[in-house]
């Protein structure tokens, strides 16, 4: 199948930085968008239906992850469901929910629980206070990032990291990079200095990150690491600033970025923040195991929700939400499929063993196929992946074959071949771990990338 794929610290707490920092993007769902015409009456509405969900569905949460249109118009939402306080949920009944999609009200056909296996793609970016009490905490992400980056990648996300530096002026901004010796770089001659005062300018480093260069497929997440509160518009102070709490959340939320926060908990403003865009604030000085363990089980806790859509062909792209028996909505996302850098995943292709030849007819290419029909302008690459078994140059070659069959299938059902692009990458980006065979299944797969429109 193919799958569419954001000084009141404690010391002893420094070392489980990474481990809380690292569960914060395995609960990435990108931000919901929503058309205001008049922000009063826009934040009104949202007050009342977050109180109105929190008395109906209170005892869920949701977010869409992905969605498998392999099957098309057959959909599956990939969505992580967990109980309030963060537990697993063993089955969710079909019977319970509904699926909008473009404002239409679909049957739920199927809920089924599923591993976490969607290469989703991830730009995050540390907004970091670089002032002198600081100090500790710059060394310990200085000293980690590589292990953290490592982590990261091993649970098949497809990252890209950045960074914005700030005191009571924006230092400096990094644009995501997936490179971690570049990111190490950076770091390398951060030293915490100065600090006046006692806030910082944490709201202007997060509109400069905002301007970021993201791509534009991917999920946006910044996680901002500090020990104090922030200038606001009309304060005074060494740090001066347009921005107040609301025009930050309004800016994140159009660009739609999640923001995570990791702050002593009595600055209750950075709570404001992180709820405004359905973030989480952590407080660094609270047990970071309790927190590893909670956001794990969120991880592994997916499900495919399937319904059927109305679409005569796939769409360039879906607004869809689940609703409970009582039409609340839970969740609701737009997911763009014709999108620069979106990637399709296509799994068990039927490729023998050490061959790259295809059948006359595979059903996901042919999905394919009409997409690119129905899109004249849209180009691709198509890149091949093996699991580890084997010789890393055998694997590498095996993968470029594959690919490339993929290409000629394409280009034999009447696909200009000058919109099609080749690779291979043998079994050097796996999804999953190849130790076990179902590992080794999911890292058996070619990657379909959109990179024209």
């Amino acid at each position: 199948m193919f799958i569419l794929s954001g000084g009141f610290f404690c010391k002893t707490k420094i070392m489980n930085l990474f481990t809380t920092i690292l569960t914060i993007f395995l609960l990435i769902s990108a931000t919901c968008l929503y058309a205001q015409t008049d922000s009063v009456k826009a934040q009104a509405k949202q007050a009342a239906e977050s109180a109105r969900l929190k008395m109906g569905q209170g005892h869920i949460r949701m977010a869409i992850q992905n969605i498998d249109i392999t099957k098309f118009p057959e959909v599956k939402l990939i969505v992580e469901a967990v109980k309030a306080n963060g537990t697993a949920l063993d089955t969710l009944n079909p019977k319970e929910f509904s699926v909008v999609e473009n404002g239409v009200t679909k049957k739920v056909i199927s809920i089924e629980k599923i591993s976490f296996k969607e290469n989703i793609p991830i730009d995050f970016v540390f907004v970091l206070d670089v002032t002198a009490t600081m100090g500790t905490y710059i060394n310990a992400i200085r000293n980690n990032i590589e292990k953290f980056v490592g982590n990261v990648s091993a649970k098949g996300i497809d990252y890209r990291v950045g960074l914005v530096l700030f005191s009571d002026v924006v230092e400096k901004v990094y644009n995501p990079t997936d490179n971690v010796k570049d990111f190490g770089k950076w770091l390398t001659g951060v030293w915490a200095t100065g600090g006046g005062d006692d806030k910082e300018n944490a709201l202007e480093a997060l509109s400069d990150m905002s301007k970021m260069k993201f791509r534009p497929a991917a999920n946006k997440v910044a996680i901002i690491i500090t020990d104090a509160p922030y200038h606001q518009k009309g304060e005074r102070g060494q740090g001066r600033t347009l921005q107040t709490t609301e025009s930050i959340i309004q800016t994140l939320k159009d660009n739609s970025i999640r923001l995570f926060t990791i702050v002593p908990p009595v600055l209750q403003d950075y709570r404001t923040l992180t709820e405004g865009t359905r973030g989480s604030m952590f407080d660094i000085s609270t047990p970071f195991a309790t927190i590893l363990d909670d956001y794990s089980t969120q991880l592994t806790n997916l499900f495919a929700i399937t319904y059927r859509s109305d679409k005569s062909a796939i769409p360039d792209s879906l607004s869809v939400g689940i609703v409970d028996q009582e039409k609340r909505e839970i969740v609701r996302k737009i997911i763009p499929i014709v999108e620069l850098g979106r990637k399709l995943i296509i799994e068990n292709l039927l490729f023998q063993t050490n061959s790259s030849t295809l059948p006359d007819s595979v059903y996901e290419l042919e999905i394919l196929r009409e997409f690119l029909l129905n899109r004249p302008k849209v180009s691709v690459r198509i890149e091949g992946h093996t699991d580890s078994r084997g010789s890393k140059s055998l694997n590498r070659k095996l993968s470029m074959l594959r690919a490339e069959a993929v290409r000629q299938y394409l280009k034999k059902k009447g696909i200009d071949p000058k919109r099609l692009e080749s690779a291979g990458f043998g079994d050097s980006k796996p999804i999953a771990s190849n130790t076990t065979e179902f590992g080794r299944r999911l890292n058996r797969r070619t990657e379909v990338i959109i990179i024209g429109k």
